[in-house]
């Protein structure tokens, strides 16, 4: 048993004539449908509903078209018995078993990533009387929505690992990247068996499922907004780094919850409508940027600049003597940040004694009167 492969790609020409019903993914298969039950189409496009409880069984000779973007899974029993990721046209026969195969990945991305998963969990019994198909999404299921009730606490490695808390709030995309994983371990038993709904659908309220991978990535924020960070970039930077910060909260699920060990699952985007820090994160922010603007010279540099600001205020308003005390306080402000911003290694002594003025030299002794050639000498 298994599948021949007809044709590669869409449906048409010949075979639209030829193939008057055929297996596919229903209308219902929208954008956030992760797995839906095959349907018989007609050659017109519309779905025949006759027996709509049996409509996913297929039996021998059945035809199936596999668009692109999707992964075909027949199941029996509950076991995986054969997977196409081929987009194409098929025929399933339980007789020609020579010719036939189980699994289609081509060359591409399915040929290398789920192969170790068919192996482990393709049913080896015996082919029964009915088998039931099943349509895998593969396509970007995008605008899953996430929020946080309280402040996520993290470690900033721009401000030296503190800890700081944000609450956030967006959505973001995953793919389905082991279309197995994601059948055996996360789609319900009720679908899987063939015997519930048509569909199994994300963001819809699907109680344990979608609540189990929000609860996912919620719980990985933090340790994805602390990863981001040492790379010496901001939380600001998430907003147009969206693809970028995906990594770094896929590699924290992954680590976390195996997404993608466990379910085939991967995250692809994220896009944060909202990230914004509490009031006691900004006031810690705030310290220490203040701190560090008030070290070495930009701190100098930075009293200066008020200093000079007070000036030109005590200009422009008349305050007689007080403003005059108050810009040499200043003044003596400035001496003293100039002090204590020279640079390393001067001696403080040395630099007073070069300052210093010259001490002025000692007034020269006055000459002692002339003699009087006009008195007459003794005699």
């Amino acid at each position: 048993m298994g599948f021949l492969k007809a044709f590669g790609g869409a449906l048409s020409g010949s075979f639209a004539n030829q193939w008057l019903e055929y297996m596919a993914p229903p209308a219902t298969m929208t954008d956030h449908v992760l797995l839906a039950k095959a349907v018989p189409v007609k050659s017109n496009g519309s779905e025949n509903n006759d027996g709509e409880e049996n409509a996913n069984v297929i039996s021998n000779g059945s035809k199936f078209l596999v668009p692109e973007g999707t992964c075909l899974i027949t199941v029996e029993n509950g076991g995986i018995v054969s997977v196409i990721a081929e987009p194409g046209g098929y025929t399933y026969t339980s007789e020609n078993v020579a010719e036939a195969k189980s699994m289609f990945a081509g060359d591409g991305f399915f040929a290398s990533t789920f192969g170790q998963s068919w192996n482990q969990f393709k049913f080896g019994g015996q082919p029964g009387n009915q088998q039931f198909a099943f349509y895998v999404n593969l396509k970007d299921i995008a605008g899953l929505r996430y929020g946080t009730q309280n402040p996520i606490r993290y470690k900033d490695a721009n401000y030296a690992n503190t800890m700081l808390a944000v609450t956030s709030n967006g959505t973001y995309t995953i793919k389905v990247v082991d279309p197995i994983l994601l059948f055996k371990n996360l789609i319900p038993v009720d679908i899987t068996s063939g015997q519930g709904r048509g569909t199994f659908e994300l963001g819809e309220g699907d109680g344990g499922v979608e609540d189990s991978l929000f609860a996912g990535f919620v719980g990985s924020l933090a340790a994805a907004l602390s990863a981001y960070t040492k790379g010496g970039k901001s939380i600001d930077d998430i907003q147009g780094g969206t693809v970028e910060f995906a990594k770094a909260i896929n590699e924290a699920v992954e680590a976390n919850y195996q997404w993608g060990t466990k379910y085939g699952l991967e995250i692809v985007n994220v896009q944060p409508m909202g990230l914004d820090w509490d009031e006691q994160s900004v006031a810690l922010i705030n310290k220490f940027n203040t701190g560090n603007l008030m070290q070495g010279g930009v701190g100098a540099a930075y009293a200066q600049t008020q200093i000079a600001e007070g000036f030109n205020a005590a200009g422009n308003n008349a305050g007689g003597a007080g403003n005059m005390m108050g810009m040499g306080m200043g003044v003596g402000m400035m001496g003293g940040m100039a002090g204590i911003a020279q640079p390393m290694g001067t001696n403080p002594v040395n630099a007073q004694q070069q300052a210093a003025p010259a001490a002025p030299a000692a007034p020269a002794e006055p000459a002692a009167p002339a003699a009087d050639e006009s008195a007459t000498p003794e005699a």
